[in-house]
This record gives C-alpha cells, structure tokens and sequence, in this order.
C-alpha cells in the first residue's frame, strides 16, 4: 500500500514539474479577504534522506511550495494610492468604511453614488480635471481624487484629524463647534495613531 502511494505521489509530482499546477479551494480569511492555498512543485538536486523531497532517482527529487495568494480587491488599490500620496493606507480603510463599508471589494466596475469615500461631484470635477483623469466617474478614479484630496488637506492642516474632518466639512472646524453626526465620525478613529507619523508637508496650519 506504502508503495503504491509513493508511487502515485511520484507521478503527480513528474506532471506538476512539466506545469501543471494544483491548487486548494479559495479560502476566506479571518479578516473578510479571499485568497487560495497555491502549492507549486519544482525539481531540484539533492538528497532525499536529509531533504523534504520527493525522490525521482538518484540524483533528481521535486521540492513542494505553498503559497497563499490574495485575490486583488479594491482594498489593494486603495493601499497603493494611499502610499502614493503619502496618506496612511489604514487612515483610509478607516474613512472607507465609515462612509460606505466598502462593498463588493472584489468587483472593480462597482461604483455606487460618489465612491467608496464619497466624494461629492464639485470635488470630484475640480480634481479630475487637474489630476488629468480620463474614463469618468470610474471606482478607481473616485479612489484617486479621495485620497488626493485628503492629502491636500493634510499639507493645510499638518494634522489627519483636522484634514478629516475638512474632508468631510470642507473645512477645519473646532471641536466644540462639532455636531453631534460629526462628533460620531470623528471619535470613530484613534488619532494617536496618525497624527504622530512624520510625513514631508508645508508649514501651513491654518484653524
């Protein structure tokens, strides 16, 4: 029986070394994202008594590889833009779900009203001209112009909390002129964690 299997389990590595690839049912992890358990076989040199291989002969044995690849979401597009303009990617993830809980993450032709961080259509077209966007009101455009326009708050402000808030506002407002609807988004948030990341801005700090 032990020989058998051996046997069986030698001639499926000799047709995943010549390309064929196996691969695990998707996955769905402990934080929402689907991702599959990838195993890919290779040949190699070595010696299978002291080595995790498989032996084909003498002198050639297959090492196994497993990888755990992540579908790509619009959580993942989000994070590159966020790093592009200096933004911190979790500072984003963050406004995302307080403003649409980021829905269908895997489908990049869903678009609701205004984005996933609701950016409102006088925003949008100041920035899609001057950003030179092209294809429209696109899921990854409103991604963009979002994250951009958070930055730009940033640089005013010199603080992710007052350029959250002007994101939302339009501009910087004491705390003590909050509403009760802004209180709630703001207090969502630990600023501690942001507001003590050193990042390249002017010197500007308007109230």
């Amino acid at each position: 029986m032990f020989v058998a299997m051996r046997v069986v389990a030698v001639i499926c590595c000799m047709l995943l070394a010549i390309g064929v690839r196996a691969q695990s049912q998707d996955t769905v992890l402990q934080n929402g994202r689907k991702a599959k358990f990838q195993i890919e076989v290779v040949p190699c040199d070595c010696d299978s008594s002291i080595h995790d291989s498989i032996a084909i002969s003498s002198n050639q044995c297959f090492d196994t590889s497993f990888v755990l690849v992540y579908y790509k979401s619009i959580l993942d597009i989000a994070d590159s833009l966020a790093l592009e303009f200096k933004v911190p990617p979790e500072l984003v993830y963050e406004i995302g779900m307080n403003e649409s809980r980021w829905l269908n993450i895997y489908d990049m032709d869903y678009v609701i009203k205004d984005g996933d961080l609701q950016v409102i259509d006088r925003t949008f077209n100041v920035f899609y001209k001057q950003l030179n966007l092209s294809g429209g009101k696109t899921r990854r455009n409103y991604l963009i112009i979002g994250i951009y326009y958070l930055r730009q708050n940033y640089e005013m402000y010199q603080s992710w909390r007052k350029a959250r808030y002007a994101y939302g506002r339009g501009r910087w407002r004491p705390e003590s002129e909050w509403t009760r609807l802004e209180r709630s988004f703001m207090n969502k948030i630990d600023w501690s964690k942001y507001d003590t990341i050193s990042t390249t801005s002017s010197d500007n700090t308007p109230e």
